[in-house]
């Protein structure tokens, strides 16, 4: 009965569907956030975050466990343990892992999910002193 009607009936389902997209384009792909906004700026992203929550332990002054976050020399040093970030790489980068898991800081409030997510993607993107 619908022998030989098969490519009619498919080509009829079909352009509407391409005509959509040449009209309003391709449905939109899910956007990465910290992505969407740029590259991440250690100087005015990064440092800013590590100087609010991080520096009354690792800091000029007090650095527990050998741990400084007061500059980007400091930070790319890393601790008594070895380095805490692995640029280009933020699954291995032990700071990171630590203050995701809201076990760092231990004296302030854990830092949201945005500020989590915009450490990750300046790590990501190779950790560079911009």
């Amino acid at each position: 009965m619908f022998r030989g009607t098969r490519v009619p009936l498919l080509s009829v389902a079909i352009l509407p569907l391409g005509l959509g997209f040449a009209v309003f384009g391709a449905p939109e792909q899910p956007v990465d956030e910290a992505r969407a906004v740029g590259p991440v700026s250690y100087a005015s992203q990064v440092a800013p975050l590590f100087a609010a929550q991080c520096t009354s332990c690792h800091g000029d002054e007090t650095q527990e466990a050998g741990l400084a976050l007061h500059t980007y020399d400091a930070v790319m040093k890393g601790s008594e343990y070895g380095t805490v970030i692995e640029a280009g790489n933020p699954d291995e980068s032990l700071l990171l892992d630590m203050i995701a898991a809201g076990e760092m800081p231990q004296e302030a409030d854990a830092m949201s999910a945005e500020e989590v997510a915009l450490i990750r993607s300046w790590i990501a993107a190779g950790a560079s002193n911009n």
